[in-house]
């Protein structure tokens, strides 16, 4: 049963509405790229010869990457986007939210993009779609930095431990139980997430404001769609590779951290002690330091 059309169908006066004002004005480096199967909102800054693309992982908005961005870009041109579906990248009317469907989107908007090769940090469960460009697509993808990624069976595990009751993953109900309770799940999710309960605020608030202004957070059609029992064709990725973990996240506290090296043997690994599941954004200098090393050794 597909109940993704309650998250992917809408009017257009509404679509245009989701594009501008707060969508288009938060940040001055703010663009939009129309690809087949949506419109994709995204960050750039920065100048020189590597490209770092950064996949915001929901329900974090684009304004939360200032710190990130603003460092990173110093040296480099980072490119920050949400997801299909997620924030103000706006699907087209019956998008298909499967891991093939949502990966080709994100694959287009790279390609059409024509900044490559790339350095994707597609964090969470979205690093299995940079694991299957880079090997659909080598060229286009220089590195791969995995951030908060298990092997797909452990992501499976986390997934039940997010929705126990499995009322998300139900057909419907998920997606209209959610469209009301977005900003409750959204600061339990962080609550449990962040390595320090203390900056709870400083991530919710800007969430809750763009929530405000009308973002989109289709976790349950995501549920239901991409992250699936079946696991996809996976290959281990040939491309240099640093796997992250912060060790904190409460939400991964009985995942196999280490079954992320079956999609990398040969990655670096890095755990940060006090960082929870966004540790490019809680630790943004240490992260920093680890990326510019792991570039340098490749």
């Amino acid at each position: 049963m597909d109940a993704s059309y309650l998250d992917t169908c809408m009017t257009e006066s509404k679509r245009r509405g989701l594009l501008s004002g707060y969508a288009r004005q938060s940040r001055p480096d703010i663009h939009f790229m129309p690809v087949s199967d949506a419109t994709i909102r995204y960050r750039i800054a920065g100048s020189g010869n590597t490209t770092l693309v950064f996949a915001t992982d929901p329900p974090v908005m684009l304004e939360q990457y200032d710190e990130l961005i603003a460092e990173l870009s110093k040296d480099h041109r980072v490119v920050v986007f949400e997801v299909p579906a997620f924030g103000f990248s706006v699907p087209r009317n019956g998008m298909d939210l499967h891991f093939a469907g949502a990966t080709d989107c994100m694959h287009e908007f790279l390609r059409k993009l024509d900044l490559g090769p790339y350095v994707l940090t597609l964090p969470c469960v979205i690093g299995y779609s940079a694991v299957a460009m880079a090997s659909q697509d080598p060229d286009l993808v220089a590195a791969v930095v995995m951030i908060q990624t298990p092997h797909w069976h452990e992501g499976i595990q986390w997934k039940k431990g997010r929705d126990p009751k499995n009322i998300l993953g139900r057909p419907y109900v998920g997606q209209l139980l959610l469209r009301w309770l977005k900003s409750k799940r959204a600061g339990a999710w962080y609550a449990a997430a962040l390595g320090e309960r203390k900056r709870l605020q400083e991530f919710l608030v800007p969430t809750l404001d763009a929530f405000r202004h009308g973002a989109l957070f289709s976790l349950a059609t995501a549920f239901q769609q991409f992250l699936v029992e079946e696991e996809p064709a996976l290959r281990p990725i040939q491309q240099p590779t640093l796997v992250v973990w912060g060790e904190a996240d409460q939400s991964h506290c009985h995942t196999d951290k280490a079954s992320t090296l079956l999609y990398a043997p040969h990655a670096q690994l890095h755990y940060f002690k006090d960082a929870g599941h966004f540790p490019e954004l809680e630790q943004v200098q240490r992260f920093s330091m680890v990326l510019r090393e792991f570039l340098a050794s490749t």
